[in-house]
């Protein structure tokens, strides 16, 4: 996966490079400034671009480089708000230095002196003898479930004291939430934005792109995800790279910076962990103190205060984007290796261009929303799918503002055939209706066709054939798999089986499998399981020699009774996976509901 030693030594000359003192307290203004020439960044253009080509066949959708204070390179959508993911624990860690440079917190009090607890399953005495400091380390001691859990490190409850163990665990990030929201009084969002986004300068983020996410069936203590942009994103880590300095402001100590992005505790041979910052442990990185908030799919912020660099990777897991680690560690140090000399004491910069804007933002008057605004189920009713959960719309200036518990606050933007465009997520909603004609909610294209699945798996054609009307012109694989998929359950075999191998032609074989396993499973959940069966089935034909497939048609036999077929399916799935162990749980349960028969 690596090739460091490869291309040491233009590190090690690298990291011999320092700012005048000029670009040492260049920071943006109301917009970043790039260098007309990256020569003038001390950066080998041919290797720059090298790396941009690198760049392009990565699941990758903005990267930024930052040197001296300035842009050296921006590619692809730097201005679009994405989920930032645990990114937003770092966030949090310099909330923490604010407040403590000021001595609004004291980080060895307890969870006992704190009065924190929780619920329904409250907290063990021995686990409320966890510092601030320990929660902020990864190393509380305390196991238990928490909203967005994501990766969790776990252990028994009670067998670790507080300190001893590292344990990246969202019970910590996200009880540091409620200490900080009740020592300080201040809200997390309203002081990102005071703290951070204004004396920053950030471009695109509003207090509306962060919210709370709970889910009180684990804790009450609920996450805090954020969306922002990678040339906001870029500004905060600039922040840390100068060790808390913005140009000639102080915002936070350097004390804190550098406490903050220490090293306490080992997760990988490449990185280690300080005060919810990730810490690299490897050349070339080590050789800039490279330190980053990181995310799920390789959101990244990386300070690289040796070197006076800032890089960021913005990934669009809105659409299930990931970045791969090694191969986004090794365009660093391509980019790294770019850096061939020291920057120009006058460089020529010009304005960042960030590119056009989004042709679907529009701004309509106010009556042309009305029929909008309310408080929706979700999924819509009509569309016969379990609720959800639900969004409340109202209309701002020109627009409208949707607010769901599970996902927050995105502006929705009418356009002229009446579907409405979500803001960064770049979804298509479109209104769904009740027998009256009136309107019963919004839906995505996916929750459109699972509606027309259900009423198809349902056999009531007609209404199926109503909701795919709504997306006849959407060429989403999902949407085209779902088109394929009602009509296989409508009797059309042949048609569907070749409309999904002309998807074939366009996407994986592992996407189009797993999206029509989907679409099984979504038929078991509504109870139709001879449906989900059918679906299932279709999928070995497809892919044969794909275990999956037949573990999931070996299910659908097993929810129907037809046990002889569920072990043959099994045991098939076995054959094309030795190592499928939930097959070989499912056989011996089958076989042993059938003993006590």
């Amino acid at each position: 996966m690596q090739r460091f030693p490869a291309i040491a030594s233009g590190l090690v000359l690298a990291s011999l490079f320092a700012p005048s003192s000029a670009a040492g307290d260049r920071v943006p203004g109301e917009r970043w400034m790039r260098y007309a020439d990256p020569a003038d960044a001390g950066f080998d253009a041919a290797r720059l671009r090298a790396a941009e080509a690198s760049w392009t066949d990565l699941p990758s959708s903005a990267f930024l480089v930052v040197a001296d204070g300035a842009v050296v390179a921006a590619w692809g959508d730097v201005d679009r708000r994405f989920n930032c993911h645990s990114v937003r624990k770092s966030f949090l860690s310099g909330l923490y230095g604010i407040y403590w440079d000021r001595g609004d917190i004291e980080l060895n009090k307890t969870l006992g002196d704190l009065g924190i607890d929780d619920d329904p399953d409250p907290l063990l005495e021995t686990e409320k003898h966890a510092r601030i400091l320990d929660l902020l380390k990864a190393r509380s001691g305390v196991f238990h479930p928490a909203a967005y859990a994501g990766r969790t490190d776990t252990r028994p409850r009670g067998s670790e004291g507080p300190g001893r163990y590292f344990a990246y665990n969202n019970w910590d990030f996200n009880t540091l939430v409620t200490i900080l929201e009740q020592e300080t009084g201040d809200r997390v969002f309203e002081a990102f934005d005071e703290h951070f986004a204004r004396p920053l300068g950030m471009e695109d983020w509003r207090i509306s792109d962060g919210y709370y996410h709970y889910e009180r069936d684990k804790s009450k203590h609920p996450a805090y995800p954020f969306r922002l942009s990678a040339r906001d994103a870029a500004r905060f880590g600039l922040l840390f790279a100068r060790g808390g300095a913005w140009g000639d402001e102080r915002v936070l100590s350097r004390h804190w910076v550098d406490r903050s992005s220490a090293l306490y505790s080992i997760d990988n041979d490449t990185m280690g962990y300080g005060f919810m910052w990730w810490v690299l442990r490897e050349p070339p990185f080590l050789d800039h103190g490279m330190f980053a908030a990181l995310g799920v799919g390789n959101q990244m912020i990386a300070a690289l205060p040796g070197s006076d660099l800032v890089i960021v990777n913005r990934a669009n897991t809105f659409q299930g984007e990931g970045t791969p680690t090694g191969a986004l560690l090794n365009l660093i140090a391509d980019v790294l290796d770019a850096r061939t000399g020291e920057s120009a004491p006058e460089p020529e910069l010009v304005p960042l261009d960030a590119g056009p804007p989004d042709p679907r933002i529009t701004s309509v008057a106010p009556e042309r929303l009305a029929e909008f605004v309310g408080e929706w189920p979700v999924p819509a009713p009509p569309l016969g799918l379990p609720l959800s959960t639900t969004v409340a719309i109202e209309a701002a200036d020109g627009h409208l503002l949707a607010y769901a518990p599970t996902t927050g606050t995105y502006r929705l933007y009418l356009q002229p055939d009446g579907s409405l465009h979500e803001e960064d997520r770049r979804d298509r909603f479109l209104v769904v209706r009740d027998d009256a004609g009136a309107i019963a909610g919004i839906a995505d294209e996916d929750s459109i066709v699972g509606g027309a699945l259900v009423a198809a798996g349902e056999g009531r054609d007609e209404r199926a054939a109503e909701l795919l009307a709504l997306i006849e012109d959407a060429r989403s694989t999902h949407a085209r798999l779902g088109r394929a998929v009602v009509r296989f359950i409508g009797g059309e075999h042949q048609d569907a089986e070749e409309s999904i191998r002309r998807v074939l032609a366009d996407v994986s074989a592992g996407e189009v499998e797993n999206r029509v396993n989907f679409f099984g499973y979504q038929f078991l959940q509504a109870g139709q399981s001879d449906a989900a069966r059918d679906v299932f089935e279709l999928n070995t034909q497809l892919f044969p020699d794909a275990f999956n497939t037949w573990d999931s048609l070996g299910e659908a036999c097993m929810v129907l009774g037809q046990d002889d077929d569920a072990i043959a399916f099994y045991e098939r799935s076995l054959e094309l996976n030795p190592g499928n162990s939930g097959a070989n749980a499912m056989i011996e349960r089958i076989r042993e509901r059938a003993a006590t028969r």
